[in-house]
């Protein structure tokens, strides 16, 4: 009976434990509010998560011809499975294709080949001293390790790319080891891009590997100003391994310029391989192998010629006017100088503001400063001759004489000894003053003056006596006379030591051999 009772229960047992497994699986299905943050915490949108998320990973996994999705493992070499060329099952991307040399009878050191396939000089900046330039930036290296299908068709097909080249994805250098290098002086790197990142993977039947990109490179250059703006400056473009030294990693290089494509700019540009000074850098951590290119500039000088030179130089040819001026003619001489004076100020100081940093007076700020001494020359010799007129000019009378024509004095008992005259008075009665007028207006002789108390005192010269007109007309012949021949001279040895018609792109060659080396 007990046993019959047990029996009755039990499915309702089993049921009960069905239904308990159900409950506790659709809670263990949820997510709760601590789980639910923490992968939130975990997604793509954080950008200190290291989570892949999972389009990404698609993205990143290999597709087949049919668009479905290959294993991470699609480069690598695989049994009774066609290829062009493929990754040996070992190998290993944080290694150097170095330490496989023995697979090729090569030794150490290993090679780098760079080519540089240059649009233009795009920009100069005097100011931040920096060089910018547009190219295409391809770099190969010998990777050992590479297993090539001699034998298949794609590397005589023109769809794959040249002949024994075939063209990858750059996708495929997250597979396979590429090296670590270095530009120095990079100021910035930007690569370019359109639709996508403007780059390529060649893969070469000699397993050669090159990785091609579009770049936009500045870098900064040690220029000098102190000749500026008849200047040449000399910039160096170089690249090499970051890690390895000279004794691992050496490097060649060649480039491709065309000048027909070059933007007008401010400078003459000609583009030259990098010397073999430059192509060995020591540093605090080792000795480098460096490649690149070397590109000189000269500055275009006429338009500096026109704005700046020519104008200085004729004001300072217009100062000489000054010396044939009449001295006594103050506004109109003194006018012309200052003017002249303060024309020259103003175009120092716009150059000034334009000039880029030197270490010394440039060559454009030299010329300024020499016209504006000579105009202020001009303006100190006039100013000595108006000293000396000024200095010969005397009064009729003094204070006290003029004092004492005005005021008569009194006598003891308060009365007046000479009345005030009017001044008609004293040119009918007085015919000393009537003389000392008319002498005084001649300024021919001395002046005899007579006091009101009958005594006669003899007054200083008016005017300029005949020595001194004579040395002040002399001071301006002399002036004009060596004025012209001390610019002159200033400018001959002005343009000979900056020889602005020397070509300076090219060493030791003046601006005819260059013209006379392009000629027909």
């Amino acid at each position: 009976m007990g046993m019959m009772h047990f029996r009755d229960k039990l499915p309702l047992t089993w049921c009960l434990v069905m239904q308990l497994s159900c409950i506790l699986h659709q809670t263990s299905s949820v997510d709760w509010p601590e789980e639910q943050s923490r992968k939130e915490s975990l997604s793509p949108v954080d950008p200190d998560s290291k989570m892949i998320p999972e389009e990404q990973l698609r993205k990143e996994i290999p597709h087949t011809s049919d668009g479905g999705l290959a294993s991470l493992d699609t480069n690598k070499c695989k049994p009774n499975t066609p290829f062009i060329w493929c990754l040996p099952q070992d190998y290993n991307q944080e290694k150097h294709p170095f330490t496989y040399f023995h697979l090729v009878n090569k030794s150490l050191p290993w090679d780098y080949a760079f080519r540089f396939v240059i649009e233009e000089i795009s920009n100069i900046n005097d100011k931040s001293q920096t060089m910018s330039i547009s190219m295409y930036f391809a770099v190969s290296w010998l990777e050992p390790r590479l297993k090539i299908n001699e034998s298949a068709t794609e590397w005589s097909e023109a769809r794959t790319g040249p002949a024994n080249e075939v063209n990858e994805s750059p996708e495929i250098l997250k597979y396979i080891w590429y090296p670590e290098l270095e530009i120095y002086g990079l100021d910035t790197f930007g690569r370019q891009r359109v639709l996508k990142e403007m780059s390529g993977v060649r893969i070469i039947k000699n397993k050669t590997i090159t990785y091609e990109l579009g770049v936009r490179i500045t870098i900064s250059c040690r220029m000098n100003f102190d000749n500026y703006p008849l200047d040449a400056q000399t910039c160096q473009f170089q690249v090499g391994s970051y890690y390895d030294t000279h004794e691992t990693v050496t490097c060649n290089s060649h480039f491709i310029y065309d000048l027909d494509r070059q933007r007008s700019l401010q400078h003459f540009i000609q583009i030259e391989g990098l010397p073999a000074k430059y192509k060995v850098l020591k540093l605090p951590s080792g000795t480098y192998a460096a490649c690149g290119i070397q590109v000189r500039f000269q500055r275009k000088q006429m338009q500096f010629i026109v704005q700046v030179y020519l104008p200085s130089f004729m004001f300072v040819i217009v100062s000489w006017v000054s010396f044939l001026i009449n001295p006594h003619v103050v506004p109109g001489r003194m006018g012309l100088l200052v003017t002249l004076f303060l024309v020259l100020i103003n175009i120092f100081n716009s150059v000034r503001e334009q000039a880029p940093i030197s270490s010394r007076l440039n060559a454009i700020d030299l010329y300024l400063v020499v016209c504006i001494f000579l105009v202020f020359g001009a303006l100190m010799e006039y100013a000595v001759i108006l000293f000396m007129l000024k200095k010969r000019r005397k009064p009729f009378r003094t204070i006290d004489q003029g004092l004492k024509h005005l005021f008569p004095s009194k006598t003891s008992n308060g009365e007046a000894s000479q009345p005030l005259r009017s001044p008609s008075h004293r040119e009918n009665n007085n015919p000393q003053v009537n003389e000392e007028d008319a002498v005084y207006k001649a300024k021919l002789d001395l002046l005899d003056v007579g006091h009101t108390d009958g005594t006669e005192e003899k007054m200083p010269e008016v005017g300029l006596s005949f020595r001194k007109q004579a040395l002040v007309e002399n001071i301006d012949a002399w002036a004009m006379w060596i004025s012209p021949p001390i610019f002159v001279f200033w400018n001959i040895c002005y343009w000979i030591a900056y020889r602005p018609w020397t070509n300076k792109l090219l060493s030791d060659n003046t601006l005819l051999d260059y013209v006379v080396q392009r000629s027909p």
